[in-house]
């Protein structure tokens, strides 16, 4: 009965907790105030109404029930209980059908509560200048994706997420041999894929949680966003150089774990079994095996203002189209650290992210033992404006002696909880040549908006 009074009442609580705040950091208005203040008791007001009218029909179900109680004790005969039954039922529908509904905002919620799958869709829009010629991102302005985000409750057990991306045409080419490093090659029409689709068994027992279907990868911090969702423009050097552009995802199965421990601490212990289709460190879409993963995560809350997250990331997989002829693994360390002032939160916060990823890539001749890395750290100075820097370095995965460093720092415009606007700019520096050039400077300027639950970023 608890259900049947919140249910119809949450979207009110949800429209009033998405309300985005343009607003700077200062005061409201007196006459705001008291408008909010009015608002928020017409709608208890009306919740409080609409508690009466729940209450109502729960007393006149209950009559009803005892109604029929009577008749089957003291019915002639003539009509089976089947009959009774079934004659009350449609009193009921028809009662139910001529009763006058609340209108206004209870009807509105009642539309929201049957939209089930939520439906959100995101926008990534990028303009770009780039010093040398051929880059992944040339001089252009590119609507880099739109990404149609699907998620919905399947039954009492599972959930299914499902995303799908819409961008320019693009040719994946696999490993590295045949194409310039960083190299991506837009074409002039859209195509549609499918970004993630699985579903997650809920309620397995001993503390599992299952995935099923197409994921990214619980491999280090970076890999396991959406490219809309991380706190720059591109995915770092090391995620581009190892996964490819896109960052390691497939098709597979994940199940996770909270481990019991005496600390009481959050212990989070991932194993993932992945198409093996990444061309880049492993075989690709030509293997006929698969990418074994284990992922640890902890959880620490150093004080009532900050936490710490850290995470150990290990995999392996075949890199010869065989059966573990040649073999790549890897392994990666990745920290995570934020602070929030105790009395400002909106307005002052700061993100630390390290990762350390290292790979042993066996090879026809050799083997080539490659490292890459990258540290950021995010300060947010005011209710929307943020500021921020990364350090990247990455060698080349069959190439250890070639190897790239980027320094780069982005100013966020968080225009409200939906959209966002980031000025960024990077210095690369190799010890090779791309383009004819050893280095290049590249401006970016990046607009997110998001329509729907699934929010373009975390406000």
């Amino acid at each position: 009965m608890l259900k049947r009074i919140i249910l119809p009442c949450a979207p009110v609580l949800m429209v009033l907790w998405a309300i985005p705040v343009f607003g700077q950091d200062k005061p409201a208005p007196v006459g705001n105030v008291q408008s909010v203040r009015q608002e928020l008791q017409e709608l208890r007001a009306m919740l409080k109404a609409q508690a009466e009218a729940h209450k109502a029909e729960i007393n006149r179900l209950n009559s009803k029930i005892e109604q029929l109680q009577e008749s089957r004790l003291v019915g002639d005969g003539e009509s089976s209980g089947e009959d009774q039954l079934a004659g009350v039922l449609d009193k009921m529908l028809d009662d139910a059908g001529t009763r006058e509904q609340p209108g206004g905002w209870f009807n509105l919620g009642r539309t929201i509560q049957s939209f089930n799958p939520e439906i959100s869709i995101i926008g990534d829009f990028v303009g770009h200048y780039d010093s040398r010629e051929g880059g992944e991102l040339d001089d252009q302005w590119l609507f880099r994706e739109l990404e149609i985000g699907i998620s919905g409750s399947v039954d009492a057990h599972s959930r299914a997420d499902i995303f799908l991306g819409i961008h320019k045409a693009h040719e994946h080419e696999e490993g590295h041999e045949a194409r310039e490093p960083g190299h991506l090659a837009h074409g002039s029409h859209y195509e549609i894929h499918v970004e993630e689709a699985y579903l997650t068994l809920l309620d397995m027992p001993w503390d599992l949680q299952a995935k099923v279907g197409k994921f990214r990868a619980k491999f280090g911090q970076a890999n396991t966003r959406h490219l809309h969702a991380l706190p720059w423009v591109e995915y770092p050097l090391v995620v581009r150089d190892y996964f490819g552009p896109e960052g390691l995802a497939g098709e597979g199965v994940s199940v996770s774990w909270l481990v019991p421990n005496p600390w009481d601490k959050y212990i989070e212990l991932t194993y993932e079994s992945l198409h093996n289709d990444d061309g880049n460190m492993f075989a690709g879409h030509e293997a006929d095996d698969f990418v074994h993963l284990a992922h640890l995560k902890t959880f620490h809350d150093l004080d009532a203002d900050s936490t710490l997250e850290v995470g150990f990331s290990a995999a392996t997989a075949p890199n010869d189209h065989g059966h573990g002829g040649r073999r790549t693994w890897m392994e990666g360390v990745d920290l995570t650290y934020k602070w929030r002032h105790p009395r400002k939160g909106l307005y002052k916060a700061l993100a630390w992210r390290t990762e350390v990823i290292a790979a042993q890539k066996e090879l026809a001749d050799r083997q080539e033992n490659t490292i890459g890395l990258y540290t950021a750290a995010d300060y947010q100075f005011a209710r929307q404006w943020a500021v921020g820097g990364r350090y990247d370095f990455s060698q080349w995965p069959e190439a250890a002696n070639l190897h790239e460093n980027a320094w780069s720092a982005y100013l966020t415009f968080l225009q409200s909880e939906f959209c966002s606007w980031r000025l960024g700019y990077q210095y690369s520096r190799r010890n090779f040549e791309v383009g004819g050039s050893p280095d290049d400077h590249q401006v970016f300027l990046q607009l997110i908006f998001g329509l729907g639950p699934h929010r373009a970023h975390k406000y």
